[in-house]
């Protein structure tokens, strides 16, 4: 799925300064404004509350960080945040010149002096949206109420229908929760890597390590049923995908 014109990108700004936050966010408004580009905005004024929210498994598309905070900087925040996500954008906001070399060793998209914040933060964004937008695989936003999460397409293992939610059951994320139904979720994906095996559930065909009868094993473990109407369409697609 391309990214670009209205779609939703997460941000999560870290800053122990109210009045940089304050100033980050309204360059952002108007980022979004001009670009037509919607932007969720989330705000941390110490590290380890942005930790806590990613170890809850909220990961954002782009992540604006202060080099200089007391506790742990920017760049140690930066090397925690990859232990988590590789495809995350690191924006560093610096007050000095001689600090912005320092972020490309954690992999940092690029730096902001803050005595420009207004000319450059565009520029910035439009390279982070950008280098989002050239990712190899597909991804897609999901949401739960105020939770935001950015999935990569190979990261979901398989999408199951219980009661009346879908529970998303990642690789890297555990299960996750969406409102939407089934059906059109499959639809909204719309990746022949994906597979119905029964009316209520459909799988991530390079996680299926098994077929036996009316069921599948997944590699996580997991051993699904096969309902009799899709147990033909199963076994074909698996036997072209396992080159039989």
């Amino acid at each position: 799925m391309k990214r670009g014109q209205n779609q939703m990108f997460n941000v999560s700004i870290c800053d122990d300064s109210k009045y940089d936050i304050d100033k980050i966010k309204n360059a952002l408004g108007m980022f979004s404004k001009r670009k037509h580009v919607e932007l969720s905005i989330s705000e941390f004024s110490n590290p380890e509350m942005l930790m806590y929210e990613i170890e809850d498994g909220k990961i954002a598309d782009i992540f604006i960080l202060d080099v200089e905070m007391p506790n742990m900087d920017g760049f140690e925040l930066a090397d925690k945040i990859r232990e988590h996500t590789e495809t995350s954008i690191i924006i560093f906001l610096t007050s000095h010149d001689e600090m912005a070399s320092m972020g490309y060793k954690s992999k940092a998209l690029r730096y902001v002096i803050k005595l420009n914040l207004e000319r450059d933060i565009e520029e910035a964004l439009d390279s982070a949206i950008a280098e989002i937008s050239n990712v190899n695989d597909k991804t897609i936003t999901l949401h739960h109420y105020n939770d935001y999460w950015r999935i990569a397409y190979k990261d979901i293992i398989c999408v199951t229908r219980i009661s009346r939610q879908l529970v998303i059951t990642t690789r890297l994320l555990g299960d996750i929760t969406d409102n939407r139904g089934i059906k059109e979720f499959f639809d909204m994906l719309s990746d022949n890597r994906f597979l119905f095996v029964d009316r209520s559930c459909f799988v991530n065909i390079d996680y299926i390590s098994q077929i036996k009868g009316y069921s599948l094993k997944l590699t996580d473990g997991q051993i699904l049923p096969i309902s009799r109407r899709s147990l033909q369409n199963v076994k074909q697609t698996l036997l072209e995908q396992w080159g039989e």
